[in-house]
């Protein structure tokens, strides 16, 4: 009877059970108790302050040392970054998702009667890098830990050195044949 007049908003017959168990029993309120453990305060201005600055410091952390500079939890540090900065990772980068310079540039696009055409602003499916570049670093570095940026920039560019001059021939065929099956699919990934 709860689902035909509430739909998907219903309490589950287990939920049902349990508060009929409550109210027997004695309790009068429905509103929730007081639990021990820890508030959930940590989504506060100054932790979102913090984790700006830290961002803003280095913008390649992952949000496990993010939380850790912090002392708060990853979920948080998560939520703090994408919904209250606004931000998302691109290429192992935090970044805003949508400056006010680009809505500026659209403004004046527009105002001048320039049609913009809409395309996805990244396609794995058609980016060299993903689908070649970056396994073949990846399998020659993993579960090696590096001291510094110079440090990485060089063991990645031995890396790099390290792939066969045919097997970049290869991956600059396979892109044009991507290009083929990415029209075919009208931009949709495959």
């Amino acid at each position: 009877m709860l689902v035909q007049v509430y739909g998907d908003n219903a309490m589950k017959k287990t939920a049902v059970y349990k508060w009929v168990n409550h109210f027997s029993e004695g309790r009068e309120s429905v509103t929730d108790e007081e639990r021990s453990g820890r508030p959930a305060t940590n989504r506060t201005e100054e932790n979102i302050t913090k984790v700006r600055h830290i961002v803003r410091e280095n913008r390649q952390l992952i949000v496990k040392s993010i939380a850790e500079q912090v002392n708060i939890d990853r979920e948080t540090v998560s939520k703090i970054l994408t919904e209250d900065l606004d931000m998302r990772k691109v290429c192992a980068k935090w970044s805003q998702r949508s400056s006010p310079k680009n809505k500026r540039k659209k403004e004046f696009l527009a105002t001048k009667q320039i049609t913009v055409l809409e395309h996805p602003a990244y396609s794995p499916d058609i980016a060299p890098n993903d689908f070649f570049l970056f396994s073949k670093i990846k399998e020659i570095l993993k579960v090696r830990h590096f001291n510094d940026t110079d440090d990485i920039r060089s063991n990645t560019t031995a890396a790099m050195k390290a792939i066969p001059q045919n097997q970049f021939q290869n991956c600059f065929e396979g892109w044009t044949r991507r290009w083929h099956q990415f029209i075919a699919s009208q931009g949709e990934y495959f």
